[in-house]
């Protein structure tokens, strides 16, 4: 599936767009690449970010040993407040996964993050 497209999605009218793909997507790495594209079809903006696609059973592994698979919506701030009671142990996760986060306002989906003892 690497370099293929998965589907197109339309924005409505507050610019909200969802994409389900319609095959299931294999474990592994990937760079998700999402273009606006233009009534002409010329694409007018891009972005893209790596995306991992987790084997199942070894996610549920991760989970067990005190790790968290980052979902869409997720961010440093709420993970540390449901973990550590507040918000504010951000920097906790931060610090003990700075080698995958460049920016801790940027986490992305598929990220395996270690969530040191509470």
């Amino acid at each position: 599936m690497a370099g293929k497209p998965v589907g197109d999605a339309t924005a409505d009218a507050s610019g909200h767009w969802e994409l389900r793909p319609g095959a299931p997507i294999a474990p592994g790495q990937y760079m998700l690449r999402i273009d606006q594209i233009d009534a002409a079809g010329k694409v007018v903006a891009r972005v893209e970010l790596p995306f991992e696609r987790g084997e199942p059973g070894a996610v549920a592994a991760a989970l067990k040993a005190g790790k968290v698979v980052i979902q869409p919506g997720n961010n440093l701030w709420n993970i540390a407040r449901e973990l550590y009671g507040s918000g504010f142990r951000y920097t906790v996760i931060y610090e003990a996964n700075k080698s995958q986060i460049r920016d801790p306002d940027l986490i992305y989906p598929g990220q395996v993050f270690t969530t040191p003892s509470r």
